[in-house]
């Protein structure tokens, strides 16, 4: 028996939700890149780098955000709610001017309000392209990704299944060279795959007709021959099934 392995990489970040620490890792590094930008930003204009407390709390209230933003559109919720582009600008408005008024109470509470408001928008527009970039690339590539053989009902995925395999009380969803468990039992896969094209031709074995390029043997020693060049044997009990369908 075989399963998925799973594989580090860094698509998990833009695919996947983060969690735990990792959240906490990406939320602090978004927090100094934006602090970064803010301190460089302002020495350009300025010509003094000032000190480096303004810039960090400037990039808690204008940048962080964004990230919060990218991170809750891979949730369910949210990746319902922003696949609609009027609520996606809806929230880019809400953010932006939430977080324009929480700058400018900040700058009212120490008595200095200078900036003007579109200088304002203007510094947080970066942050908001790039969101909003990532969450419509994201978007269009979980769209094209296949559907995960391990979560999915089998259903939907049946015409990608090669053959199904039992295992004690789980089966082996073979897919693509793949081999995905799932738990559920050989006659209750046999009836979410019925209609699809799918035979039994053994105890063990549920083959997609689909896949199946030749028949060879005969009585107690027949074989089916997969497109993939894998053989399933025939069990007597069944090839009443094969000899239907074929």
């Amino acid at each position: 028996m075989a399963s998925l392995a799973p594989r580090v990489s860094l698509s998990r970040f833009f695919f996947e939700p983060v969690r735990g620490g990792t959240l906490v890792a990406c939320g602090v590094i978004v927090w100094l890149l934006g602090a970064a930008y803010c301190h460089g930003y302002q020495n350009l204009l300025t010509g003094s780098s000032g000190d480096w407390s303004g810039s960090l709390m400037w990039s808690a209230i204008a940048v962080v955000p964004w990230f919060a933003l990218f991170e809750w559109s891979k949730q369910p919720q949210g990746m319902e709610a922003t696949r609609r582009p009027a609520i996606l600008a809806g929230l880019v408005i809400g953010i932006a001017a939430l977080s324009i008024a929480l700058e400018y109470t900040v700058h009212f509470c120490v008595g200095d309000v200078t900036d003007r408001f579109g200088l304002l928008v203007m510094r947080r527009l970066p942050a908001v392209g790039v969101a909003v970039l990532l969450i419509t690339l994201t978007r269009r590539a979980v769209l094209r990704r296949p559907p995960n053989a391990a979560t999915v009902e089998i259903g939907t995925i049946a015409t990608a299944i090669d053959w199904v395999e039992a295992a004690d009380n789980y089966i082996e969803l073979h897919v693509g060279g793949r081999t995905v468990m799932r738990r559920m039992t050989m006659r209750d896969a046999e009836q979410a795959l019925a209609g699809r094209g799918f035979v039994r031709i053994h105890r063990r074995f549920l083959v997609n007709r689909g896949k199946i390029s030749a028949v060879a043997g005969v009585n107690g020693d027949r074989v089916v021959k997969l497109g993939c060049g894998i053989e399933l044997p025939v069990g007597r009990a069944f090839a009443a099934n094969l000899s239907r369908v074929l």
